[in-house]
């Protein structure tokens, strides 16, 4: 049936035009998004027409059909427009925050859904939107997805072959082409469309695999329906606890078997009563997938929740709640239709997956939106956390606050810095405005894994002097915390220093009484050399680090110097940690 509502004429122009057309947009990518200034209002409006064409280019070709193509094109233009403003808004780097990225992928989400709504209306002109066209056109979008990447990986093996052929017989030009990134962008542009037509031209052929994939999937439904099923079965007898103390990741593994759930359960349910799998075993799996949903999904809320009350919230947090109330309404319907439809369950899910799409699409599209400022709403929660004492300022995290909360976070920052009334916490605001990246402001883990490193750290030999900033550089960047002997080794004004750490199953005094060393990993060691008047650790390069401009130079003279054929060998001596006459770690300058 799926294959039947997708056959279309021939047309054998449409993989040429295509062809043509994906060539001249990945020409147009290239160029707009070539030596630019990525963090520029400049390079933000470029990249914004670079989505915009990238966009409308794969929308039109997926649509295109010769019947009414200029609704295709019509759809693609204003789809690519709508997510290049999108890019624009969210680009700007007056309003960088943690969670731009899961704008771009809702934005994306709400296209892909609309495509199959689009081209069911286009050919079918019912606003009703039959649950049949639908889920055709949205499997058979993936699949030319799928093939057509796949072409395009196995066009570029095949150029990178023919350049290295035509190498070795002295015609360069292929490989000069493809050292290009504008050719590399044409290429990969031009055969993803050529692709797609290709694969619009065999809508029987790309039918089959959509048939193969669903059949396939649906096997899958009774192994994932029996575990799901006795995990939460189990529920009652384990708890929830064990749930938290396990993993921080449960509520994205909890949605992700709800999504494999809902996409198992409808691979055996079909388009239609008549594509439906008449296997008993596979019907009772997929009816105990739909039953499942909501009870993983209610379990995800907890494990949301429950960090929101620990925590507050953040972006990362706001959209988990989005995802699991989505989840929430998709298992709510299924657990309808499963309750009212008994067997016949199918006939109500269908057209509810149909007004689901629509939903999500609408709802992907607002919070794709700065509308859905999740920032604002984020720093007004930590703010109040902080002003009731919920959370100290010792425990508040700053660099949350200067790089993942937007320009509501820095304004926050801001007037804390001006006006807090703990002290503690106009410094450490101060700081955090100060710093350049994120990661110049300690979290609260990082300073408590700190606090533990300085407590673990012996200095050697004792009573020794150590300047603050060597102190601070190998706390900061040892990892002397947890379970782990550190000694630090310091001779009076040298240039250098050594740490020698042991990971053992409990900390103890280096001079302590019979510690349980057995257990204690093999020791290694890392040098610190003071650079100007900052220490730092040594990357592997022998010597101390140098500046940036000096390490230059020193490459520069050596490559001049082995031009020149200047090359010896001399004897050098190093210096090397012992302890109790034993070589540990690597040796040093």
């Amino acid at each position: 049936m799926a294959d039947q509502r997708m056959d279309h004429e021939p047309w054998p122009m449409r993989a040429a035009l295509l062809l043509a057309i994906g060539a001249l947009c990945g020409l147009a990518v290239n160029r707009l998004i070539s030596h630019i200034e990525w963090e520029s209002a400049e390079g933000v409006t470029r990249l914004s027409l670079a989505t915009f064409i990238a966009i409308s280019g794969l929308l039109f070709a997926v649509t295109l059909e010769r019947e009414r193509w200029k609704w295709s094109l019509a759809f693609a233009l204003g789809a690519g427009a709508v997510l290049g403003l999108l890019f624009y808004w969210n680009g700007n780097p007056d309003r960088h925050s943690a969670d731009a990225g899961w704008r771009m992928v809702a934005g994306l989400l709400s296209v892909a859904i609309a495509a199959p709504l689009f081209q069911t209306f286009r050919d079918q002109g019912d606003r009703s939107l039959p649950y049949g066209p639908v889920h055709a056109h949205a499997w058979v979008n993936i699949v030319l997805w799928c093939v057509a990447w796949t072409f395009v990986a196995i066009t570029w093996l095949l150029a990178q072959l023919l350049a290295e052929l035509f190498q070795l017989i002295g015609i360069h030009l292929l490989r000069d082409l493809l050292s290009h990134d504008w050719f590399d962008l044409m290429l990969v542009g031009g055969t993803l469309g050529a692709a797609i037509g290709l694969l619009r031209d065999r809508d029987r052929i790309v039918g089959l695999l959509q048939r193969v994939v669903t059949s396939i999937l649906s096997v899958l439904a009774p192994v994932l329906a029996v575990g799901l099923v006795l995990f939460v079965l189990s529920l009652p007898f384990t708890g929830l606890d064990a749930l938290w103390d396990q993993t921080r990741a449960t509520t994205p593994i909890l949605l992700a078997c709800v999504a494999g759930a809902f996409i198992l359960a409808n691979a055996v349910i079909g388009t239609a009563p008549e594509e439906e799998s008449r296997n008993p075993v596979l019907r009772w799996s997929a009816m105990g997938l739909g039953a499942v949903m909501l009870p993983l999904a209610a379990v995800a809320a907890v494990s949301t929740g429950l960090r929101v009350r620990q925590h507050g919230f953040t972006p990362d947090r706001l959209w988990a709640i989005m995802f699991v109330a989505i989840v929430l309404a998709c298992a709510c319907l299924y657990l309808y239709a499963l309750v009212r439809g008994r067997s016949a369950w199918a006939d109500r899910v269908r057209p509810a997956n149909v007004r689901l799409a629509i939903g999500i699409c609408i709802v992907a599209l607002l919070l794709a939106t700065p509308l859905a400022d999740f920032g604002a709403i984020s720093t007004r929660d930590q703010l109040a956390r902080l002003d009731s004492g919920a959370v100290t300022a010792q425990d508040f995290d700053w660099r949350a606050m200067r790089f993942d909360f937007g320009p509501s976070g820095v304004a926050a920052l801001e007037r804390l810095k001006a006006g807090a009334a703990n002290a503690e916490a106009r410094r450490l605001a101060t700081q955090a405005l100060s710093a350049e990246g994120p990661w110049d402001v300690a979290t609260p883990q990082q300073e408590q894994r700190e606090r533990e490193a300085a407590r673990n750290l012996r200095v050697l030999p004792a009573g020794a002097q150590i300047p603050d900033s060597l102190r601070r550089e190998v706390v900061r960047s040892s990892g002397c915390g947890g379970e782990q002997l550190c000694a630090l080794l310091y001779e009076a004004s040298a240039n250098r220093a050594v740490v020698v750490i042991s990971q053992c199953p409990s900390v103890n005094d280096l001079a302590g009484a019979n510690p349980p060393m057995a257990s204690c990993g093999r020791p290694s060691t890392r040098a610190y050399y003071l650079v100007g008047d900052q220490w730092a650790m040594n990357a592997g390069e022998p010597g101390p680090a140098l500046p940036q401009a000096q390490a230059e130079a020193r490459d520069a003279a050596i490559i001049a110097a082995l031009r020149q054929g200047q090359i010896e060998v001399r004897p050098v001596q190093r210096r090397q940690v012992f302890i109790g006459g034993q070589p540990v770690g690597d040796a040093f300058d």
